[in-house]
């Protein structure tokens, strides 16, 4: 196994913890549950709500204060791949429940993109984060919030328990099945496990999501809008400003404009480099705000409501799984009729650098399997992955990261680690008629 914050764990932590127990730092208690799962974004949301449908206990473990992942930490307000091409919905089950709570509110409101065809469904801010706190209470999961994971301990290839630390110290949680929706692969890293970690340049584009208030109703959001904006202002910017448009979209409740413009192409597993794009992206935000009020019609009296709190980050590391996701799969619609465990019908999207975004279409504006082998890992024995870290290569990968298409692999990856915990075995078998007794769409 790979070294890093798993050996620390398992060689260093029982001195540590002698020390800060004597301290009175450290958290003595220890947690058993039959499935833990590591943040708490539409991934881990639904991992823990099906594992928990089940009758597992469950700890859903989240280094915020708030659920919700891309959507809430980087105002990312949009669901991208509950539907394919042709607005065929292509996600149910836990994601459903979702969609189901924004109806029940009156918000529910869906946007197909002129420029790619996409179906999306918008969001507003707080009303997800209720959504979400709801749908993890009434589900019975404990939740663990302002809660990060410091380190794993494995043993005969399969992890024991996590320690996460919290404000009240340092916490260990035990558990039968772990799974992995941190997005940025964190318990893969800790455990140890199989990776795969592309070299930064090959990496996806980040985004710092940027909201625009009193922006006016009858504005000009087009591309082509944006594009002139930005070429009249680059003589006077204080910055490059070599993306020339972006994504603009209304926002249902407080028609604020969500606005993705301000990219950062780099390592951002090297904090030098992330805390850079933070900073960079910010001030460029500001540059791209003063272009669009000086010559966008119904952006006079703009101003930039938010960013963030945290950069859009697409792409970190991955699992490294018993199969894997390739972009053959995804271009041809491939259905696979052995081990199905969710459907992807969200186009190739690559963000392969600052303002160049390679699209790659799935076959009949259709959708694809995504193999039940492509969120277990090949290295330990009870770790599953779902949302942007299912095992693929690097195209398939620029589909499969979305939100919609993270609530049905999460979902997967819970119910399989449920019914692992129970048999102390893979069982796919069980595990689909489960996924299909909750609602998830898969065959």
């Amino acid at each position: 196994m790979a070294s890093g914050h798993s050996d620390w764990g398992r060689r260093q932590l029982p001195s540590q913890r002698r020390e800060l127990e004597s301290a009175g730092v450290f958290v003595t208690r220890e947690t058993q549950f039959d499935v833990v799962v590591i943040g708490g974004g539409s991934a881990g949301i639904a991992a823990a709500i099906g594992a928990a449908r089940t009758g597992a206990s469950v700890c859903l473990v989240e280094k915020y204060g708030f659920l919700g992942g891309a959507a809430t930490t980087s105002s990312v307000l949009a669901l991208c791949g509950f539907f394919d091409q042709n607005k065929n919905q292509v996600v149910a089950g836990v994601g459903q429940q979702v969609l189901d709570q924004l109806r029940r509110r009156d918000i529910y409101q869906t946007q197909t993109m002129p420029e790619t065809g996409n179906t999306i469904v918008l969001l507003d801010l707080e009303t997800t984060k209720s959504v979400y706190d709801d749908l993890i209470t009434a589900a019975g999961v404990r939740l663990l919030l302002h809660s990060q994971l410091i380190a794993a301990t494995t043993t005969g290839g399969a992890i024991s328990s996590v320690d996460v630390v919290h404000r009240g110290g340092i916490e260990t949680i035990t558990g039968r099945a772990f799974v992995d929706c941190s997005g940025d692969g964190a318990l893969i890293d800790a455990a140890g496990a199989g990776a795969i970690v592309s070299v930064p340049a090959e990496r996806q584009a980040s985004t710092l999501v940027m909201r625009v208030g009193a922006v006016s109703e009858d504005a000009d959001l087009s591309m082509a809008g944006m594009t002139r904006a930005v070429d009249a202002y680059r003589p006077r910017s204080e910055m490059p400003l070599v993306r020339s448009n972006g994504i603009a979209v209304r926002m249902p409740l407080s028609r604020e404009v969500m606005l993705l413009i301000a990219d950062h192409h780099g390592d951002v597993l090297d904090v030098t480099d992330l805390t850079a794009a933070e900073v960079q992206s910010r001030r460029l935000s500001w540059q791209y705000l003063a272009a669009f009020q000086q010559s966008l019609a119904g952006w006079e009296n703009s101003f930039l409501a938010s960013t963030g709190p945290q950069l859009g980050i697409r792409e970190t590391r991955r699992l490294r799984g018993r199969q894997s996701v390739s972009a053959d799969d995804v271009s041809t619609g491939r259905k696979n009729a052995l081990d199905p465990i969710a459907r992807g019908g969200w186009p190739m999207e690559g963000h392969v650098t600052v303002g160049v975004t390679e699209y790659g279409g799935i076959a009949d504006k259709g959708w694809y399997h995504v193999p039940y082998g492509a969120i277990c890992s090949d290295t330990t024995e009870n770790l599953w992955a779902g949302g942007r870290l299912v095992s693929s290569d690097n195209r398939a990968y620029a589909s499969l990261r979305v939100m919609g298409t993270s609530f049905a692999t999460g979902h997967a990856c819970g119910v399989a680690a449920a019914v692992y915990a129970a048999g102390n075995a893979h069982d796919y078998a069980r595990t689909r008629i489960l996924l299909d007794e909750q609602g998830a769409l898969i065959s």
